[in-house]
């Protein structure tokens, strides 16, 4: 039975964190340190994750924490929201002082200072990020499965990205390692740069793919009814309704940080996953077109979405089926290790220039070598071997 808690590792942390977050003042600060604390030791400390997936008779009990994620998102945002207004939205902060001694009140009164926001900001769009965004892309994989599909978009919501959940597997996944990709970042690129450009690119191509389907269906991708790409964006509005409901324009102005710097712990993990690597379009996806992590808590916090190599390789396996891949090409740290680094673009390019030429030399074809030539002719980064090598 202990094999199926580790889906469990991420939804007791999120309790912990709101427990954190309800008390207020300068704890707000708490779930962002202990996550960069905890994290930073486990991928540094522990043995690598290397172990094979077990054999699980019972996919229901790997499912169901996946399932909780979204409810105990919503009580977090709410919290938030709830601490920033001045009301008692339904009367829940008197009910709490009265049922469990949880001073809602007294946690606000203590929220003073606008450092204490700022934790909060930082603190939160983390927990949306790793909480909806990670287990909503899980679910958004899983197009077969209609509540699961509901259940991850409705995730992607928190980080105001339901688009997300159409550019990723249906674009991302085909077009990854090559320059049509917007989430490939290039050789030489800095995540400032990337954010950007895969930001509202990825959207224009969700809009893009969304419209073509539904062309064919005879269907206009502006009819909520028939268009998904539609209905999520009327989900992203729909928690901006509710902010401003909660706590007026201030609240608004609130959400509006939250999802912005989730979103950004999303692009930063997009920036890394793919990094510099290269394929020839219209070849198969292989493992050696994503770095892969295999640092422990990376690896179990995150539904195994550092086992990134496999994931690509078959899009739609669940989480607790992917493989480690310890041949596939390696990231140089964990993956909130490299989401502070990629924050200093040259720390970050001195760190890849090693495993960039490791790939290009022990995992490229030769196509992929000439492809990767020329990339690193352009990025002017310092260091890559290729760039005055021979290539085939």
């Amino acid at each position: 039975m202990s094999k199926y808690l580790k889906g469990w590792l991420m939804p007791v942390l999120s309790a912990l964190f709101i427990a954190l977050i309800a008390q207020g003042g300068w704890w707000m600060w708490s779930p962002f340190a202990f996550a960069i604390t905890a994290f930073l030791a486990a991928d540094a400390l522990l043995p690598r994750d290397t172990s094979e997936p077990p054999r699980y008779q019972n996919a229901f009990l790997l499912n169901l924490p996946l399932y909780t994620i979204l409810p105990l998102l919503t009580a977090l945002n709410f919290l938030v929201l709830w601490l920033f207004g001045s009301g008692d939205i339904g009367g829940v902060g008197a009910w709490l002082q009265a049922n469990t001694g949880v001073d809602l009140f007294a946690a606000r009164a203590a929220t003073n200072h606008w450092g204490m926001w700022v934790g909060c900001v930082i603190s939160v769009g983390l927990l949306n990020a790793v909480g909806g965004t990670v287990t909503g892309h899980e679910l958004t994989h899983r197009t077969g499965r209609p509540f699961d599909l509901m259940m991850g978009r409705a995730m992607l919501a928190f980080t105001c990205d339901t688009s997300f959940a159409i550019e990723h597997v249906y674009g991302h996944h085909v077009r990854v390692a090559t320059t049509e990709d917007p989430a490939t970042a290039r050789r030489g690129e800095s995540f400032y740069t990337f954010t950007l450009r895969s930001t509202f690119i990825s959207y224009v191509h969700a809009f893009q793919i969304e419209k073509a389907r539904l062309n064919k269906l005879g269907k206009s991708i502006w009819n909520p009814m028939a268009s998904p790409f539609m209905r999520g964006n009327l989900e992203n509005l729909f928690l901006f309704v509710a902010a401003y409901a909660m706590a007026g324009w201030a609240g608004l102005g609130l959400w509006a940080a939250l999802a912005f710097v989730g979103k950004q712990y999303l692009e930063i993990t997009n920036y890394f996953e793919h990094y510099g690597l290269v394929r020839v379009p219209g070849q198969p996806v292989m493992p050696r077109h994503s770095w892969n992590s295999n640092h422990w808590g990376s690896t179990n916090v995150l539904y195994s979405l550092a086992r990134h190599s496999h994931h690509h390789a078959e899009g739609e396996a669940p989480y607790w089926t992917l493989h480690a891949y310890p041949n596939a090409p390696m990231l140089p740290a964990g993956y909130l290790s490299m989401l502070l680094i990629a924050l200093v673009p040259p720390l970050f390019k001195k760190m890849m220039v090693p495993a960039l030429n490791h790939w290009d030399t022990q995992h490229a074809s030769p196509a992929e070598r000439r492809l990767a030539k020329a990339a690193s002719m352009d990025s002017g980064m310092q260091g890559l071997d290729i760039i005055n090598a021979k290539v085939a």
